[in-house]
């Protein structure tokens, strides 16, 4: 695996590329505070067909963070609209989770000309007023400090708590999560800013959103409604539903084999 740096609006993103040089691209992007190692076990099941990528997002993972607060939905869509437009790779199926699902809807809402295809899984259309409060009194709360990675690794825990994701799932995502500073003791890599968020209201942008679309819906999951998933799909022009059982919403670790299968069945689809 290698990784690119892009620079999108004056910071450098690091984009893992799990390989698949010179076919089509498929780009993923991770939910809040979450980065591309997230990936690491639906991505590789990809580069047979395609050039395979997963993108850290401003303030999370090894891309910059922000001077000034700067992580509204707005500031994500302008950074991915750098990153396509300047890559060199042509136009990518986008896929994202949760908050990068939120970005892969408001991109494509902007720029549905720019993509091949794009799925969002378990996707908030729009945010609800006390889960943006939740997520602003988190950011406010200092960082956590460990004196090592291994202590670090142990207190790793997913938002929401529900998972069930294997232990050495868990352990390998959490062992990308930290960083250590100049007094030896380690933090979550994460801006804590990025919590505190600016969502776009893509509800009503659905319809601009003309290539291929695939929403999908976590059964344990409850941040998408299943009635709301079924009238998002009704309002895109190419839309499709599915679901994934056995799973909450952190599916990409709790069931990856399930979530290869159906992105592999839509992208098979495009052909």
């Amino acid at each position: 695996m290698k990784a690119h740096r892009f620079v999108a609006n004056g910071l450098a993103l690091n984009c893992l590329d799990y390989g698949g040089d010179g076919k089509p691209p498929i780009l993923f992007l991770h939910g809040g505070s979450a980065h591309a190692h997230w990936w690491d076990f639906v991505a590789p099941a990809f580069v047979g067909a395609f050039h395979v990528l997963a993108l850290d997002q401003r303030g999370h993972g090894e891309s910059d963070w922000a001077d000034e607060w700067a992580y509204g939905s707005r500031h994500y869509v302008s950074d991915l609209d750098r990153v396509i437009d300047g890559w060199g790779f042509g136009a990518p199926i986008l896929v994202g989770h949760s908050m990068g699902a939120h970005n892969v809807l408001a991109y494509a809402a902007e720029h549905s000309e720019k993509l091949r295809a794009m799925v969002a899984i378990d996707p908030p259309p729009d945010y609800p007023e006390r889960a943006l409060e939740f997520l602003q009194s988190i950011a406010e709360k200092p960082a956590r400090r460990f004196q090592s990675l291994d202590e670090a690794a142990r207190n790793f825990r997913v938002l929401p708590r529900e998972t069930l994701a294997k232990k050495e799932i868990l352990d390998h995502v959490a062992r990308w999560s930290f960083k250590q500073h100049a007094d030896g003791r380690w933090t979550h890599k994460l801006d804590r800013r990025t919590m505190i968020r600016e969502p776009s209201r893509v509800w009503k942008s659905l319809h601009r959103i003309a290539c291929p679309a695939l929403i999908v819906k976590i059964a344990k999951s409850p941040l998408l409604d299943r009635e709301l998933a079924k009238k998002m799909v009704e309002q895109l022009a190419n839309g499709r539903l599915v679901e994934i059982d056995d799973s909450y919403h952190h599916v990409m670790l709790d069931n990856p084999g399930a979530l290869i299968e159906i992105i592999r069945d839509f992208v098979d689809g495009l052909k």
